[in-house]
């Protein structure tokens, strides 16, 4: 990873409400970040490679959302894929800083030339 992509990604989990993030390069090599009894990095990357697999047949029909969200009681869990196949994965909790920066993070994360 570029060290522009590094010092973007190490922001993410100070940002306040943030519970975890993590992200699966174009190489399938994830990282994660989370509080370690409820989302250890191990966790994080299953659910982006298992986000990954179900995106897959997506693209291959051409069809690319800019996004995916689902929200639950206690959070919304965010998706962002890029067509250079890097893969953003936020969960947030509700009325909380991270929650109302969810849209501008993914798009900063679409819009940087992370390689």
């Amino acid at each position: 990873m570029k060290d522009d992509f590094k010092t973007w990604f190490a922001r993410l989990p100070a940002v306040p409400g943030m519970l975890a993030c993590g992200v699966c390069r174009p190489d399938g090599r994830c990282a994660g970040h989370g509080g370690e009894k409820n989302y250890p990095p191990e966790k994080i990357e299953k659910l982006l490679h298992q986000f990954a697999s179900l995106h897959e047949p997506l693209t291959a029909a051409e069809f690319f959302p800019r996004w995916t969200t689902w929200a639950f009681e206690y959070g919304h869990l965010r998706f962002v894929p890029r067509p250079d196949k890097w893969l953003l994965m936020l969960l947030v909790t509700p009325e909380t800083e991270a929650m109302r920066e969810l849209d501008a993070l993914s798009e900063d994360f679409l819009a940087s030339p992370f390689k």
